[in-house]
């Protein structure tokens, strides 16, 4: 009722949507040019932290201490531009959506779960193209000294769930 009331569309994608997708079963990898074009950001302890088996990570973290005392904090958002062009007929669908929906015993995508769940996902040990938030955080007062942003590429650590998480950082010996 609700999904009806709100007009959440529970239609399958369109042929014409599903067209502006790489071909499935196709591992696909950022060409050398691609990577060129990003900040290449492979070296970093990138990890996500979503809830237990979740399908589309769509963020990452990173926080490094400088050696100024300072802190680099990144956050790596899934960059799905790389896949949807602007008035493309993908672009113009998921604007038509909006959102993806969650209901107790489904969701209502608002891209294909090719995109979210497999070429866009941030999961651990494979490249990905992201788009980084890098802010430099004083040390002492906690306020940002310098922020930066570009697009990227990330090679993902590890794809934490919420508990994985919250062990390590009650984790005293660590």
């Amino acid at each position: 009722m609700i999904l009806h009331e709100f007009n959440v569309d529970m239609r399958p994608f369109s042929q014409k949507v599903l067209n502006c997708l790489p071909k499935e079963g196709k591992q696909w990898r950022a060409s050398a040019e691609e990577v060129g074009r990003r900040w290449d950001l492979r070296h970093l302890d990138v990890c996500s932290v979503d809830p237990p088996g979740c399908k589309d990570i769509d963020d990452a973290l990173h926080c490094i201490r400088l050696p100024n005392g300072n802190y680099e904090v990144g956050v790596h958002i899934a960059d799905v531009t790389h896949f949807v062009k602007a008035n493309s007929e993908i672009d113009k669908e998921a604007a038509r959506r909006c959102t993806t929906v969650y209901m107790v015993d489904r969701r209502t995508d608002m891209l294909p779960s090719l995109l979210t769940e497999n070429l866009c996902s941030l999961v651990s040990h494979v490249d990905r193209c992201s788009f980084s938030v890098i802010w430099e955080i004083d040390g002492h007062t906690f306020e940002a000294v310098s922020t930066k942003f570009n697009k990227s590429i990330i090679r993902s650590r590890e794809s934490l769930n919420y508990y994985q998480a919250q062990e390590m950082i009650d984790d005293e010996k660590d």
